[in-house]
């Protein structure tokens, strides 16, 4: 039978692996340490840094716990001023709310980014952090979401991958050259 250790390892490789699947164009992570449990998130989208200021790039730090999966991660702002948000701490700490030790790491960040780009459906009026922001945000539902970048699925490919085909003009039926192509025997 597993031991929770032998849950906790395998469960920070699954996230590890996860994790991969979503960098790209608007997610960037480092992880700090091995096995991975200390995460430094860039996430390259819009969000409120002031009733009137955005920014488009934004760093957060995921502390995954001992306990993890089963005691939710603590999220903090990384080395810049936090966004204006109403799950957001004047000092950064960022409220997550309710955590599912069944979510994945990357379903985890996926959520996270669309937190900073202001979501109507991920605000809980019954969790707020910052006030002033919560009053804000109430008060101008037109700005919302302030980001529409499409966000990757995690566990697909990347889409930032493509093939290159090589396409080959077609060659006149009547034997002549035509336009600027020319046929040769």
């Amino acid at each position: 039978m597993a031991t929770p250790d032998d849950v906790r390892r395998a469960r920070l490789a699954a996230d590890y692996e996860e994790m991969r699947t979503i960098r790209g164009e608007y997610i960037h992570w480092q992880n700090l340490n091995v096995p991975a449990t200390d995460y430094i998130v860039t996430l390259r989208i819009r969000s409120y840094i002031g009733p009137n200021t955005t920014r488009d790039e934004h760093q957060i730090r995921i502390l995954l716990s001992p306990n993890h999966p089963f005691e939710k991660p603590t999220v903090m702002m990384h080395g810049m001023t936090p966004i204006f948000h109403p799950h957001v701490w004047p000092d950064g700490k960022i409220c997550i709310g309710h955590w599912d030790f069944r979510e994945g790491l990357a379903s985890f960040v996926i959520k996270l980014a669309r937190l900073f780009q202001f979501d109507p459906q991920l605000i809980d009026p019954h969790s707020i952090a910052n006030y002033k922001a919560a009053d804000w945000f109430y008060a101008n539902p037109t700005l919302f979401p302030c980001d529409q970048a499409q966000l990757p699925v995690p566990g697909e490919k990347p889409t930032h991958t493509f093939v290159v085909k090589r396409i080959t003009p077609p060659r006149p039926t009547d034997g002549r050259s035509g336009g600027r192509f020319q046929v040769r025997s």
